[in-house]
């Protein structure tokens, strides 16, 4: 009874996961508690061990494995929680301490509001009530993950820091507005990434121009002082922000999640599981700029012998495999490189392809006076998209907008004098004026005729909604296209901002009668017609 007494010790837990009962489980209802209930026993408390805001789920609280360190010192004999959830909402642990740890060390343990005392006996219902525990923390769990997501959907910010050029809104913690202090310089790095300024580059302009670092900024903004150098900006830090779609104006949520309520390790989900709210905020890229940035920095610059700039890098697709194709240095003799099948150049021994063997100098020329023919049209016809679309996109296929509009609501039309007429016939044979057989057959008639007329007009609309998608993308490459008017020479920024892909076909005959297909993919409108 002495050995108890100068070993009595308390614990008290309290977090979230508690919900309603919060107040009533704060730490100081719970000390008070436990040291009233251990002075009319006659237990002297000497240790407290205290965990305010630790999940019951987890065992790594600090407070907790303080108290394992005591026990197995054998500094406790006496353990007392107000109920078994204070001691942990994970079934599995919380059957190991109590029915493995405590009983090794002879340690006396007592829930005082579950009236348990393992000095009194085995208490059958313990298991039930552990059990119950972790029910509960699984579903606050659901209750709070369904909470997050209703918020992202809302497009509520719920992160802790704002993306970089952004603050929180002083009037709303859950939305952020542009920081004028480093917004500009979100905007700087977006448009020297799409002139084909690589993200080294742009890392080492931002530290020649003493422009502090995402975290020295966040520090120097909360009025915190770092202890180490000042941080300089990095690759990483660049690609992370030219690839964040949230500078388009549009709040990404629920990109990463826990593995599961017991499991705090941090997992990923996949972009398909993504919550994207669009415009939520104010943008500080366009859409075209960033598609253009995203296209210019995923494709890895690669040095050659000859330290020629591949201007096509990432652009060339072999159309028999699928492959890109590979640059390779002059030959002997030769005064320009050369593009080829990368699965041509690998495995040439199986046949796995053919060569696709096009030289640098033939490319150049292709494309240039593509482009160049593109931006004549465009010029010719600048004040009429509808000419440009018509006369280029559709090769002369007969769309024309007007007809399938009138077309359109002659259907509509029609619709509107069936739908009467089988009114009246309805009428009249519900006053005997037409026979059954006869009202039968005409609204037969009737029916298949406005069943025909309603898919015309489905077709109709899909024909009109695709044309109108097409026009606007016709608009957004001529827009593109327009800095070039003048195009004399290629150039990576300019490559990468109006063509999407080229294949190069394997070329045919020998000599003078060689020909070679060259299929260039531009930017919003695909393949182009010669």
């Amino acid at each position: 009874m002495l050995q108890q007494q100068k070993h009595g010790a308390i614990y008290c837990r309290l977090s979230r996961d508690d919900g309603g009962d919060a107040e009533s489980n704060s730490i100081g209802n719970q000390r008070e508690m436990l040291r009233q209930y251990a002075k009319d026993k006659g237990i002297v408390v000497k240790y407290e061990y205290v965990d305010d805001g630790v999940s019951g789920v987890t065992f790594d609280r600090s407070g907790f494995k303080q108290l394992i360190e005591d026990i197995e010192a054998g500094k406790i004999s006496v353990l007392m929680v107000k109920d078994l959830s204070r001691l942990g909402r994970n079934n599995a642990l919380v059957a190991y301490y109590t029915e493995i740890v405590f009983q090794d060390y002879g340690v006396r343990f007592i829930c005082v509001n579950d009236g348990f005392d393992s000095d009194i006996g085995d208490n059958e219902i313990m298991g039930f009530k552990s059990v119950i525990n972790e029910f509960y923390a699984r579903d606050i769990s659901k209750k709070i993950r369904s909470s997050f997501k209703t918020m992202a959907m809302n497009g509520k910010f719920r992160g802790s820091i704002p993306p970089y050029g952004y603050m929180r809104d002083p009037q709303d913690r859950h939305r952020f507005v542009v920081n004028p202090e480093t917004a500009p310089n979100v905007k700087e790095m977006f448009d020297l990434a799409a002139e084909g300024v690589k993200p080294y580059h742009i890392s080492v302009h931002l530290n020649d121009k003493h422009i502090l670092s995402p975290l020295d900024y966040r520090l120097l903004s909360e009025g915190k002082e770092s202890k180490k150098l000042p941080t300089e900006w990095s690759v990483a830090t660049i690609f992370c922000i030219l690839k964040n779609r949230q500078y388009c104006g549009h709040l990404i949520s629920q990109k990463q999640t826990t593995q599961s309520f017991k499991n705090k390790k941090t997992v990923y989900r996949p972009e398909s599981e993504w919550v994207i709210c669009e415009n939520t905020h104010e943008p500080l890229v366009d859409e075209k700029t960033f598609d253009k940035v995203q296209s210019l920095i995923k494709r890895k610059k690669r040095t050659n012998i000859s330290c020629v700039e591949n201007i096509f890098l990432g652009l060339l697709k072999c159309p028999t495999c699928g492959y890109g194709m590979c640059y390779s240095s002059p030959r002997k003799g030769e005064s320009c490189g050369y593009y080829l099948c990368n699965l041509y150049r690998r495995h040439s021994r199986v046949q796995s392809c053919t060569t696709h063997f096009i030289s640098i100098n033939a490319l150049n020329t292709v494309v240039l006076r593509k482009l160049q023919r593109l931006a004549d049209f465009t010029k010719k016809h600048k004040d009429s998209l509808d000419e440009f679309y018509n006369g280029y996109l559709l090769q002369g296929a007969d769309l024309n907008n007007r007809s399938n509009t009138q077309e359109l609501e002659k259907h509509r039309k029609r619709i509107r004098e069936l739908d009467f007429i089988l009114k009246k016939i309805v009428e009249q044979n519900a006053l005997g004026a037409l026979t059954d057989e006869r009202f039968a057959t005409l609204s037969m008639e009737y029916e298949t005729e406005h069943r025909g007329l309603c898919e015309k007009i489905e077709n109709l609309q899909v024909l009109l909604s695709r044309k109108k998608d097409n026009l606007q993308n016709a608009e957004h490459f001529i827009t593109a296209l327009g800095k070039y008017t003048e195009v004399t020479e290629l150039s990576a920024p300019m490559l990468h901002e109006l063509v999407e892909k080229i294949e190069v076909h394997q070329a045919e005959g020998t000599g003078k009668n060689k020909t070679q297909k060259v299929d260039i993919y531009c930017r919003f409108i695909g393949l182009l017609p010669d």
